[in-house]
């Protein structure tokens, strides 16, 4: 963690991440995290400040906290986490976005977002912060792979059988969907790009043909990718199955930096 000044705002990296806010006594103030540290920490100190209360808080501080994150989405894990632990008298929050990751099975097939986690019911992928991106970008990859037609056509009722004729699709594709929808999950560059673009291509379509609405939908699921496939290192997976793991080291350098 880097401790700066309120002054010395130069210091502080354009980066993604998470800031403390820390008062003349080693009390914690605010935890918040930013896409650029150094943009983020200035506008608090900027002449455009209008809330009261947070212009209160701003008198009090002395020392400002920041940790570089790899991404975005590891910033907001990491807040998430620290809100939860050290629940700082400034933050409003009445509450934390939920963790969540994507499943993908084969029996049945299926992608879906999910909250609780099944052990050995298919593969999860995650954690993801946040149910609506995380839900949306799941849209999108049982759009583009819809591994949820790949079963014997008795499983089907009429209209998905049409379905799945209409996107040539058959039970001997799942292998190939699946591995292209893990593709993206696991954050493969490629995979990745190419999901993105189709959808893009597919949301600019809606918008010629003044559909607004599923244009709007299609953004969101393009935001939702996005995020998911975001690095983070913070949390993970339990070898179990059954719980979100974090770096508790991250946590330890945070709590030792307030002092």
């Amino acid at each position: 963690m880097l401790a700066v000044a309120p002054a010395d705002f130069a210091k502080l990296p354009a980066t993604p991440g998470v800031y403390l806010l820390v008062d003349a006594r080693g009390r914690l103030l605010y935890i918040g995290r930013a896409s650029s540290l150094r943009s983020r920490v200035r506008s608090y100190w900027s002449v455009g400040l209008d809330r009261p209360g947070l212009r209160r808080m701003v008198r009090r501080v002395r020392r400002v906290l920041a940790g570089s994150c790899v991404s975005e989405h590891e910033a907001a894990l990491l807040e998430r986490t620290l809100l939860e632990r050290l629940d700082p008298p400034f933050n409003r929050t009445s509450g934390v976005e939920t963790v969540v990751g994507v499943r993908l099975s084969t029996t049945p097939p299926a992608i879906s977002a999910v909250v609780e986690l099944a052990p050995r019911v298919g593969r999860v992928f995650g954690p993801y912060l946040g149910w609506a991106p995380t839900y949306a970008a799941a849209a999108a990859l049982v759009r583009l792979f819809p591994v949820h037609f790949c079963r014997p056509a008795g499983e089907l009722d009429s209209v998905q059988r049409d379905l799945a004729r209409i996107r040539g699709v058959s039970e001997n594709d799942l292998a190939d969907l699946s591995q292209r929808a893990a593709g993206v999950l696991d954050r493969n560059r490629s995979a990745v790009i190419d999901a993105v673009d189709r959808v893009r291509r597919d949301r600019e379509h809606a918008a010629e043909l003044r559909l607004y609405e599923r244009a709007s939908e299609l953004q969101r699921q393009i935001d939702g990718l996005l995020w998911i496939t975001q690095r983070q290192n913070f949390m993970r997976l339990g070898e179990s199955g059954e719980r979100w793991i974090v770096d508790e080291s991250r946590i330890d350098e945070v709590v030792s930096a307030i002092g």
